[in-house]
């Protein structure tokens, strides 16, 4: 199935407007050497396709100053396959400048990670939604990076402004949606989605859908299901299978979601009354470590914040949050 998903104009400036002025402003510093990232992909004929893609984005005097980069570098085939799979171009030079240039800044990293140094979680990429920065999720128990298998030939590929890792397809810039099935964490959360028809819903960047995007997801990882049965007093939950039966299992997870609002860590305050989609409010509070009170007065601990998609936010949670 074609998948390139469509971005507006307006998302697009958003996500590139930041990291392309500090780009600017170290448009004078350019580092002094043949060997930059640009330097490798000018030598590489390997990577033609993302050299014409970051001289078409105006990109190359970013990967020739100075820095500390990681790029996560797809080859030939990897933009081959991104323009196969794409139901509205049929070229890269189609490809519209703002989302050329969003794309590929979500394949760099502001700061110089080799593979030795990957561990298991989100990662801030240069590409941005407004001033926040876009994550994407590297498993580095399966040496992949939003699902995509990074080449374990070529690897730590050291250049003079940073480190390149190839990888074996272009990443997919990601909705909260995505970003919850990338991370194996959020497995029983994905399911429970799948199971209620709700994740296309919150893959949407449409603001006037319903229910409307931006999102705020507060996820509950995979320990927060199994809290959530060890809890139940009643022991009528023994296990997942149980919980992806609850009769009212659409009404949980929307309690989880916020639509048309992203609330960032930074928002959070004591006696905040928080108005997901379904019927119901929780309370978050600050003080001592951000949790949240829901509808059965259980308190919740948020465990992480300001996971950045282009459609919203994920805080992930430990505990499965329960309207009245």
């Amino acid at each position: 199935m074609k998948n390139l998903r469509k971005l507006t104009t307006a998302v697009l400036i958003l996500l590139t407007a930041t990291f392309l002025t500090s780009c600017d402003d170290d448009d004078d510093n350019a580092v002094a050497s043949e060997n930059t990232a640009y330097d490798f992909l000018e030598n590489n004929p390997n990577y033609s396709s993302l050299k014409a893609a970051v001289d078409a984005a105006g990109l190359r005097s970013t990967l020739e100053g100075n820095g500390d980069f990681t790029i996560f570098a797809p080859d030939n085939d990897a933009f081959e396959a991104f323009i196969n799979n794409s139901d509205e171009f049929d070229e890269l030079a189609q490809v519209p400048i703002t989302t050329l240039q969003s794309l590929l800044l979500y394949h760099i990293l502001g700061t110089e990670i080799t593979s030795s140094a990957f561990a298991n979680g989100y990662i801030k990429t240069a590409a941005n939604n407004g001033s926040n920065s876009l994550d994407a999720y590297i498993s580095a128990d399966n040496t992949t990076i939003n699902g995509v298998a990074l080449d374990a030939t070529a690897l730590d590929i050291e250049v003079d402004n940073g480190v390149i890792h190839a990888v074996q397809g272009v990443l997919p810039m990601p909705t909260v949606a995505d970003l919850a099935a990338y991370n194996p964490d959020f497995s029983n959360l994905v399911t429970a989605l799948s199971r209620e028809n709700l994740v296309e819903a919150l893959s949407t960047a449409d603001v006037n859908a319903t229910p409307p995007s931006p999102f705020t997801v507060f996820a509950p990882t995979n320990d927060a299901f199994q809290a959530l049965i060890d809890a139940d007093a009643n022991d009528s939950l023994n296990d997942i299978n149980d919980v992806l039966g609850l009769s009212n299992l659409s009404d949980i997870l929307l309690y989880h979601v916020v639509a048309g609002d992203e609330v960032r860590s930074d928002e959070l305050s004591d006696n905040l009354t928080v108005d997901p989609i379904t019927t119901g409010t929780f309370t978050v509070n600050i003080t001592g470590g951000a949790t949240i009170t829901d509808g059965f007065a259980t308190t919740t601990n948020i465990v992480v914040t300001d996971v950045t998609g282009t459609n919203g936010v994920v805080h992930a949670i430990d505990f499965v949050l329960r309207p009245m």
